[in-house]
């Protein structure tokens, strides 16, 4: 049956098929809170499965709720690493998600428990997208329900629980679907739709923005060795003109921000960061730590088996198994497609299918870092990433396509609809099994009204124009200290991305203790920082601030002033720091990030 046969066959569903999909959906809900339990009783005031990378999401999604508000006057230059114009640009954007969030926070005015939300909800929402495609497909309900239960809950969207950019992957089945019924019919309905998706997916994050246009050009290869003419036809470029002037126009303006700060800074990856996350063929046999069967035992006798060698199975951002149950079922399906299309003979080839299958095959590739390495030296872009194995995403997506078929072909040759039943509720039984995540930890989290006064005081106080939080590190460290920046959005030279500027570098270098000495407080005046804030809860902490400011504090050469001291927090004013200092010869004064 090929995918026109499908659509119709789908579509004469009537009731019972509207009927199905609340059920559909509630089966999908019930797995992810069993699954993720106990953040659905958690999800106010925790965060997990750990405080690095999520509560630096969750910082830029405030981030971005903020400058909505403000009508997003000021959207690429965030607050941190000042004064290093445009830093948004050093990690994800999220401006989707961020406008999501927006929406949430207007019901529940809770960002811990609106980031949690779209976590959660990215599960279902991923699960519900993928089966809606395979039924578009004429794939059966069992399939594809089986088949989105293995996209959203495959063993490598467990291993990207901390990165939620990642883990909003549910518009990708629809972009490429309606992408592929764009070009086999070429109707304003099918535009929009396109457009709807593929801007959605553009404004979830860079990684997942950029790498959708791989299996895009995969399948408008396979469309147009089927309709080259049609394609290129008058008729048709008066709709694909349009088109491909909106998504220009969003891609412009989502990446020129990325290249602009990329060439300013000099950023691109190296060779050994691609080999390091870059994939090889063991990781697609890989599983993930988060998965139960993947425990400390088995890793162990893995190792006590092949010795050194099993470290290929432990590399970060590498574990990218399918499953044994989804494993097997891709196999039957694709030899049983492939056998197919040898014998179709005169019948309409399955061009959805094919477009879908080059797809996984070029993003696979992509994933590996032998071929990627030598690729991100010509192609635009592949330079800017770090993490080759995310392509995985979207091999995931043609994994999943052939292994739902090959569910269908193991139940079309069953005796009887009591037969078919049996295996379909055992294959769950068994996929629910093999799934299941470990536990994983939920940490508890300060919101707004909970943290400490000083940043409420920072907030209030108009002569803090910018601040730096010491001690000042190089590392995940820093996350805490822009997570507390949300509460008051003044500029704040203390930053976390995957891509660290100089000016912070030049920073930690020249304080590399708790507090400042004379060259320290030199480079503070030069990046333009107008008040420090140091944490010395410890008694040994404040006792060297104590120390410190009566060096720097008192006599006629001090340098700071004490404005705020309270709770194990002091705050010290830089005296020769004014509205109107000016910065190091040539550098371009940032313009102020706070409200």
């Amino acid at each position: 049956m090929n995918v026109a046969e499908a659509e119709a066959t789908t579509q004469r569903g009537g009731w019972p098929g509207v009927l199905t999909w609340p059920a559909v959906a509630g089966l999908y809900t019930a797995l992810t809170l069993v699954y993720f339990w106990p953040l659905p009783r958690l999800w106010r005031d925790h965060l997990g499965p750990e405080l690095g990378d999520p509560l630096f999401v969750l910082y830029i999604l405030k981030w971005g709720v903020h400058q909505i508000h403000l009508g997003l006057p000021d959207f690429w230059n965030a607050n941190l690493f000042y004064p290093t114009r445009g830093a948004l640009a050093l990690s994800e954007h999220l401006l989707g998600p961020a406008a999501q969030l927006a929406v949430f926070e207007t019901v529940i005015p809770n960002a811990i428990a609106g980031y949690n939300f779209l976590f959660l909800s990215s599960f279902v929402a991923s699960a519900l997208a993928t089966c809606w495609v395979l039924r578009r497909c004429g794939l059966s309900w069992v399939a594809a329900v089986l088949g989105g239960w293995m996209f959203a809950y495959s063993p490598f969207r467990l291993t990207q629980t901390p990165h939620l950019q990642i883990l909003i992957a549910q518009w990708i089945p629809l972009t490429l679907w309606f992408w592929d019924r764009l070009l086999t019919r070429r109707t304003a309905k099918n535009a929009v739709l396109f457009l709807l998706f593929y801007l959605l997916t553009l404004s979830g994050g860079c990684y997942l923005a950029y790498m959708i246009h791989f299996p895009l050009a995969a399948i408008l290869v396979s469309r147009a060795l089927e309709q080259r003419r049609e394609l290129i036809a008058v008729r048709s470029l008066r709709l694909f003109v349009p088109v491909a002037l909106v998504a220009g126009a969003a891609v412009a303006a989502l990446f020129l921000p990325y290249i602009r700060i990329s060439r300013s800074l000099g950023l691109t990856r190296t060779p050994a960061e691609v080999q390091e996350f870059g994939a090889t063929l063991v990781s697609y046999f890989s599983p993930s730590y988060e998965s139960f069967y993947f425990g400390k035992p088995t890793r162990q006798l893995l190792r006590s088996i092949l010795g050194g060698a099993a470290e290929l199975f432990f590399r970060s951002e590498n574990s990218l198994f399918a499953g044994f149950l989804p494993t097997l079922f891709f196999f039957v399906g694709a030899v049983a497609a492939w056998r197919g299309r040898r014998n179709r003979g005169d019948l309409p080839r399955d061009v959805w299918a094919r477009g879908l299958a080059l797809s996984g095959l070029v993003c696979f590739a992509l994933s590996l870092a032998v071929v990627y390495e030598p690729l991100m030296r010509v192609i635009p872009g592949l330079s800017g990433m770090r993490v080759p194995a995310r392509f995985y995403a979207l091999v995931s997506l043609t994994v999943v396509y052939f292994a739902a078929r090959g569910v269908d072909l193991l139940l079309g040759r069953l005796p009887g609809p009591k037969a078919r039943a049996a295996v379909a509720a055992a294959l769950a039984v068994l996929l629910a099994v093999e799934l299941a995540p470990r536990t994983l930890p939920w940490r508890p989290l300060a919101k707004e009204d909970e943290m400490p006064e000083v940043y409420r005081w920072i907030r209030d106080e108009p002569s803090v124009r910018s601040i730096v939080e010491l001690p000042i590190h190089d590392d995940g460290r820093e996350i805490q200290y822009l997570y507390a920046s949300t509460v008051h959005w003044k500029p704040i030279a203390n930053g976390f991305s995957g891509y660290v500027p100089a000016s912070h570098q030049a920073l930690t270098e020249s304080i590399p203790h708790l507090l400042p000495g004379p060259a320290g407080l030199e480079r503070l005046h030069s990046l333009w920082i107008s008040h420090i804030l140091i944490h010395a809860r410890r008694a040994d902490r404040a006792e060297a601030v104590r120390a410190w400011e009566e060096r720097f504090g008192t006599g006629p050469e001090r340098q700071v002033e004490r404005v705020y001291a309270a709770d194990g927090f002091y705050v010290y004013r830089l005296l020769d720091s004014s509205p109107g200092s000016v910065g190091p010869a040539g550098a371009e004064k940032p313009a102020r990030n706070g409200p």
